[in-house]
Order: structure tokens, then sequence, then C-alpha cells
């Protein structure tokens, strides 16, 4: 029977169990597969499974295609893989959603181990089940839901990340928080100077409350709380289209959220609040003049995933862990870039 929740090992020290961790998953040989510029930790990782196979993956968005699943699947399947080989992703979010794809649709759903190397797919992109790759300019336009059997991540694996990637990753923390738990928002708030600092028992607290606040909604399925994650996706998700990769996919949902906030006439403690704390963990709060143009940020909205009628819909908090579905129009967008741009001014 195949996985439909996942077991969640994120800790220090980690990595040392691996071996054990994916032994009792009884698997039919096990093949790792890679982000191309984490060698050494694939590495380390495939010789302690006695893996069949390692397979390197260029990182950035532009892998998340079609055709790359197709190439790994041969690869894959050349490898010797059956139904109940494990595939082992090493890697970020890139990583994590194509290796959870491939190992949904592979032989019609295989075990998966997702093994994140980064805070954004620490705190959301490995977590959930959901997996995908882009089509057609859009952001995970294709995807399933395969749920890993183990999720495991070792946070010693976040030390060799730039500070702007180590901070963008916590938005996957924030957006939880934010829609779901206004006690664990406050808990965020107070987190900040050492998460900024990069103290291991924050990040640790952080990222378990991201793991926490998934797993749960994940058990209880689709319905309001879970349409709260996509808090700053309608916008942010345009961001990072029209960006092409040169903006980075947490700093997009924590700019997607400060516009969406404007966008609804979310009451401004809330704006205020969210504001504060992304600048604290040294977030942008304001978007780059390119990319600012709300006639192409509308035009991708609205052909977004959840959009409705040709109606593009944001999931916004009227306060922290209280979401509602608003319609976005062209004339609000615009106004909110607008306003956030003045106010970026005054500061």
């Amino acid at each position: 029977m195949r996985a439909s929740t996942s077991r969640v090992v994120i800790d220090e020290g980690v990595e040392p169990l691996l071996k054990h961790l994916v032994r009792e998953l009884e698997p039919d040989g096990v093949v790792v597969l890679h982000d191309a510029q984490l060698p050494e930790l694939a590495g380390r990782i495939a010789r302690s499974l006695e893996a069949s196979a390692r397979l390197s993956i260029p990182g950035g968005e532009a892998s998340k295609r079609l055709a790359v699943v197709g190439d790994l699947a041969r690869n894959v399947r050349l490898a010797g893989a059956t139904r109940n080989t494990v595939l082992v992703a090493v890697g970020g979010g890139t990583i994590t959603d194509l290796v959870g794809m491939l190992a949904a649709i592979l032989l019609r759903g295989v075990p998966f181990v997702s093994c994140p190397t980064t805070t954004l797919a620490m705190c959301d992109a490995a977590l959930g089940g959901r997996t995908g790759v882009d089509h057609c300019g859009q952001q995970n336009d294709l995807g399933a839901v395969h749920h890993a059997h183990l999720i495991a991540a070792d946070v010693e694996w976040l030390r060799t990340l730039p500070d702007e990637q180590f901070r963008e990753g916590l938005i996957g923390a924030v957006v939880k928080a934010a829609a779901l738990d206004p006690d664990r928002f406050a808990r965020l708030e107070q987190l900040a100077p050492d998460l900024g600092a990069r103290r291991p028992k924050a990040v640790v607290e952080a990222i378990d409350m991201a793991v926490a606040m998934t797993m749960a909604l994940a058990q209880k399925g689709e319905g309001n709380a879970q349409r709260g994650l996509d808090f700053g996706h309608t916008v942010g998700q345009a961001l990072e289209s029209l960006a092409s990769g040169r903006l980075r996919r947490g700093t997009c949902i924590g700019l997607g959220m400060l516009v969406e906030c404007r966008a609804a006439g979310v009451p401004e403690d809330v704006t205020r609040r969210l504001a504060t704390l992304l600048g604290a963990l040294g977030l942008p709060k304001t978007i780059p003049p390119a990319w600012a143009n709300a006639s192409s940020l509308w035009r991708l909205a609205r052909s977004d995933r959840k959009a409705k009628h040709g109606s593009a819909v944001m999931c916004v908090p009227r306060a922290f862990g209280d979401c509602v579905d608003v319609e976005l129009t062209e004339e609000a967008l615009s106004t909110a870039l607008r306003t956030l741009g003045q106010q970026s001014a005054v500061q």
C-alpha cells in the first residue's frame, strides 16, 4: 500500500541515521537522484545506502520539465528499478518536486524518500506530498500528490547555503503560521533575531512548526484551511514566472503576501506585522521595478491553476489564522503595487 502520510525526521545529526531509516522501508534497491551542485553529499548518502545508481540533475527551475522526468525515468529503469525500488531525492525544492513527480508516475508509483537540503524545501516544498513540473510558462502546472514515505533532513546541510537562500526559505514557515496559527506567527516574531543569525536551535524550531502545520493539514485533506497555504502564491507565482528565475521562489512568495494583503484590503495591523517580520528575517519588502508590472502579473495570475472562470482568486488572512477567498482584480493589483512602492520610498 502506498503512503498517504510521511514520516518526518528533521534535526541536527540526521544524516548518520539515514541508512537505518531507509532500510526500514525494505527497498528492492535504492536510486539516489541529486542536485548536480551536491556531489559530495549525494556521494556520501549513496554509499551509505548502497545505491545501485546515483543520477545528477542540474539545479534550477529549468530542470522542472516533463522531458527531464522522461530522461530520469529511462535511466532509473536502466538501473533495474522495480515498483519497490526507493527513489531518494537530495536537493532543494526543484529536486524534491521533480523526483516526487517521477516517483508518482514511474510504474504507477514507487516509494520515495525526500532529503531536502534548503530551508525552503524543509519548511515547504518537500512537505505535503505536492509534486510537479512547470508547463507552458506556469509554475507546477502539471503534477500529482505523492507523499514521500520518509522526509529526512539534517540542518547541518544548511550550513553551506548563502544567506539570501537561507533566509528566503523561511517563507514556508511564515506562510503557514500567518494562514493557520496566530500563536505560531507570534513565536516566529520572537524567533526572528535568532533565525536571522542562523542559530540552529531556532532554525529547528521554525522548521518543526512548518512540518507540524503541514502534516496536520495533509491528514485533514482539502478544505478552507488547506487553501490558506496558497496565501501569497497567486501573485507570488505570477511574479516568479515573470522574473524567469531571476528572483528566488521564497522572495516571490513573500512579496506576493504583501501585495495580496494590499489588494484584498487586509487590516493594516496584519499587513504591518507581516512586513515587519519579513524585514526582521532580512527578506525584501518591495518588488524590483522591472517586474512590478500589473498587466503582466494579472495575465499570469488569471491562468494560475487556482483560477476560476477566468478570475484570479487569493486566499488571504483577515486575521492571523483566519483566511478567506478574495477575488483579485487588475485594478486592485495595480493599486497594491503602487502603494507598496510608495511605502518603500517613504521608508
